[in-house]
């Protein structure tokens, strides 16, 4: 019978010894994936406790999802959203700036799209290369103002921004709400919450028809480069993180906290915002209560599977995104209730968000 106290200290041996050997491919490679298969694991545990074979299941999702150019496509759709979303996070998160107001900012850029594709590109000439470029430039400049309020009430008055952040969701959900229900912006006919569609020419086009892939999957990847490139390239970048590894190091490195501080809630409420703007201008084109299903809270645990990277953040995205799309095919092909396949998202975030937490205590532990 083999001894179990000398198989776990000769696999305690192995895995520190392979972490100092290849600190990045365990930082990058190992790491994520022991989290991402003790989700799985976790999974089909209890889809097997609710009487569904796991292994088909998943077989059925990976099929749906990855099998099919139309799978493929919708797998792609439902991932920008999260990209977006989870680089508002992770560059924040980076810089030591703890916003937790990615869903609001997402709201407020939909809100700013719908108001410029309904009521400002009416009345320009008829023409994508002026009403789109004007769409998302009013809603990030929107993201950049629901973002940056935040940010001054922590430099002037101490105000936690995790607090004032997750308060600013709030206010934005029931703002959008208000501007839809009986406000500005709801539809002409008054029969129900919402806006009316869009102008045509005010569109983000489809990238392949008849697929629902669409251009703003190219924007948000673009977008995540030049972040990669900004934090790691530039000597802005250098201060940012600087700033995040030890705000009391930077300033006595003469780098400005509140300046820094700023321009952070400002880019992070930027992308969250154009990430909103680029799904109604691509697919609902319709603004609606409950446009977001809570892609800025699950953007935590897309940009913390992604250990904050920017570059990373773009296959966290295509997981998250996989998992949604891959839950409807569980739904179809297996006969697993959507009740069950949110319980099983909610797990991954669980162990993603968990082990991001017990990773930031342990760094701080040990200051």
């Amino acid at each position: 019978m083999p001894n179990l106290h000398e198989i776990y200290k000769t696999t305690k041996s192995v895995c520190l010894a392979t972490m100092e050997k290849y600190p990045r491919v365990f930082q990058w490679v190992v790491t994520p994936c022991l989290i991402l298969s003790g989700a799985f694991i976790t999974n089909g545990i209890i889809m097997f406790l609710c009487a569904y074979n796991p292994i088909e299941a998943y077989i059925a999702a990976i099929a749906l999802t990855f099998g099919t150019l139309s799978g493929l496509s919708e797998t792609l759709v439902k991932a920008t959203p999260y990209l977006m979303t989870g680089l508002s996070v992770a560059i924040a998160f980076r810089c030591g700036i703890w916003n937790i107001g990615a869903e609001g900012q997402f709201l407020m850029g939909a809100l700013a799209a719908a108001f410029v594709g309904t009521k400002v590109a009416p009345v320009l000439p008829n023409t994508s290369w002026i009403a789109i470029p004007l769409s998302l430039s009013i809603a990030a400049i929107a993201g950049v103002i629901w973002g940056i309020v935040p940010g001054i009430l922590k430099l002037t008055r101490g105000v936690n921004e995790v607090i004032s952040t997750i308060m600013f969701n709030y206010i934005a959900i029931y703002f959008v709400s208000m501007m839809i229900d009986g406000g500005p912006l709801q539809e002409t006919s008054r029969t129900g919450p919402q806006s009316d569609p869009i102008a045509l020419w005010a569109n983000l086009p489809p990238l392949i028809k008849p697929f629902r892939i669409h251009s703003g999957i190219i924007l948000a990847v673009v977008l995540a480069g030049v972040l990669t490139f900004i934090l790691f390239r530039t000597t802005y970048g250098y201060q940012l993180r600087a700033v995040g590894e030890g705000a009391a190091a930077a300033e006595a490195a003469g780098i400005s906290i509140p300046h820094n501080t700023l321009r952070v809630f400002c880019i992070s409420g930027a992308l969250a915002a154009l990430g909103g703007a680029i799904e109604l201008m691509a697919l609902s084109r319709i603004l609606t209560d409950n446009f977001s299903p809570g892609y800025g809270y699950t953007a935590i645990a897309v940009a913390l599977l992604a250990r904050l990277h920017p570059l990373i953040t773009v296959a966290s995205a295509l997981l998250f995104g996989a998992l949604a799309e891959g839950s409807f095919a569980m739904e179809a092909e297996i006969g697993i209730s959507r009740q069950v396949t949110w319980m099983m998202q909610a797990i991954i975030l669980l162990f993603v968000i968990g082990f991001g937490s017990i990773r930031y205590l342990q760094k701080h532990k040990s200051k």
